[in-house]
C-alpha cells in the first residue's frame, strides 16, 4: 500500500511516497531522496545487514547511515522518525513491521485508507500550534532549573523540530 506523506526539513514541506511493507523490519529511506533534499545523515552504531525474503543478504550491502525525519500523514498524524538509509529501489520510504506495530493503524484494504486511532500519543500534536518558546520552556526559577530531558544531539533536525519533539515528549497535556 502506498501513502502520501510530508517530510518537513529546514522549514520546507517535501511531498513523498511511503510504502507499507509488512515483509520488512524497520523503517528505510532511499539514498537518492536523502541526497536530493540535502537531509543530513549520521553513522549508526551497529550496521544493519538487510536480508531478502529468501534469507540471503541483500546485494545493496550493509546499511551504515540513518537520518531523523519529521513525517506527516493526513491532517493530524506527525512524528519524528529514524530511518535507515539504503537503496529502496523506486520507493522513497519503506515503513516496515516496526512502524506498523508501533502505530497499529486500522487498514481498509478495499479503499486503501488508513485510520490512525491507536497511535502513540506523540503522533498527534497539541491542537494549538501557536505556542511561543516561553510557553514551551519551563519558566519557574529559570536561573536554577536544569532541563535534564532536552536531548541536544540533533541528528540533522533543525531547532524547531528539536523543540517540538521535546514539547511532545515532556510537555504533553495530562488527561
Amino acid at each position: 500500500m502506498q501513502l502520501d506523506v510530508r517530510i518537513v526539513y529546514n522549514g520546507k514541506e517535501i511531498n513523498a511516497q511511503a510504502v507499507l511493507d509488512s515483509g520488512a523490519e524497520g523503517v528505510y529511506c532511499n539514498t537518492n531522496f536523502i541526497r536530493k533534499h540535502g537531509i543530513p545523515t549520521y553513522d549508526i552504531d551497529r550496521p544493519i545487514y538487510p536480508r531478502n525474503v529468501d534469507g540471503m543478504l541483500n546485494n545493496q550491502g550493509v546499511i551504515r547511515h540513518a537520518a531523523i525525519l519529521r513525517m506527516g500523514m493526513g491532517a493530524r498524524h506527525w512524528e519524528n522518525i529514524e530511518v535507515a538509509i539504503t537503496n529502496t529501489g523506486r520507493h522513497e520510504l519503506l515503513l516496515g513491521t516496526d512502524w506498523l506495530k508501533a502505530h497499529n493503524p486500522n487498514i481498509n484494504w478495499e479503499t486503501n485508507k488508513l485510520q490512525f486511532d491507536r497511535c502513540p500519543p506523540h503522533c498527534h500534536p497539541i491542537e494549538s500550534q501557536n505556542l511561543t518558546i516561553m510557553q514551551m520552556l519551563p519558566v519557574d526559577e529559570w536561573e536554577t532549573q536544569i532541563d535534564d530531558y532536552l536531548d541536544t544531539t540533533t541528528h540533522g533536525m533543525d531547532a524547531s523540530q528539536c523543540i517540538m519533539a521535546h514539547k511532545e515528549r515532556y510537555l504533553a497535556p495530562t488527561i
